[in-house]
């Protein structure tokens, strides 16, 4: 496994439990509609979306997606108030019963990802921007991701 990908292994197995911890279910974000559990449960779904589970159709068209899949892999900053790519932004129904048991949720879909990952790393499933991503290309982006909602609700600092 390479250098990069043990690091963004490690922030999912090490960084993301602590940080959640810190995550209080009435903290209020820097921007956007979504409350912390909103978020969570978002997370969830692209975890999800990553490895085949659901499917929401590629809005992009296929000649930018080298330029978009590198963006979005990218160790840098998500544009923020980011449209749904299902066209809806609005809050969607809360899944789970309480805010704990969405952090649980989360937890285990991250492990689930990273075996699923390991097992089966040239995977393919389609971003609704990016197009098909492999299960490696995808974790990049779910750290870019983690990291735009984090900076959300104040758990890590915003890039410099």
């Amino acid at each position: 496994m390479d250098e990069q990908l043990i690091v963004v292994e490690k922030f999912f197995t090490e960084e993301v439990p602590s940080l959640l911890e810190n995550l209080d279910a009435n903290q209020q974000p820097v921007w956007g509609l979504m409350t912390p559990h909103h978020m969570i449960e978002h997370l969830i779904v692209t975890f999800k979306m990553s490895i085949g589970r659901i499917k929401i159709p590629v809005m992009s068209k296929e000649e930018d997606f080298p330029k978009l899949k590198a963006y979005l892999m990218k160790d840098s900053p998500m544009r923020r108030s980011v449209t749904s790519p299902t066209g809806k932004n609005e809050l969607q129904p809360l899944r789970s019963a309480s805010f704990e048991e969405a952090k649980e949720k989360l937890i285990k879909e991250i492990d689930a990802f990273l075996a699923f990952m390991k097992a089966t790393p040239d995977f393919v499933a389609d971003h609704p921007f990016g197009g098909p991503m492999t299960a490696e290309e995808w974790i990049f982006f779910h750290r870019k991701h983690f990291k735009h909602h984090f900076i959300q609700f104040g758990l890590i600092p915003d890039y410099e």
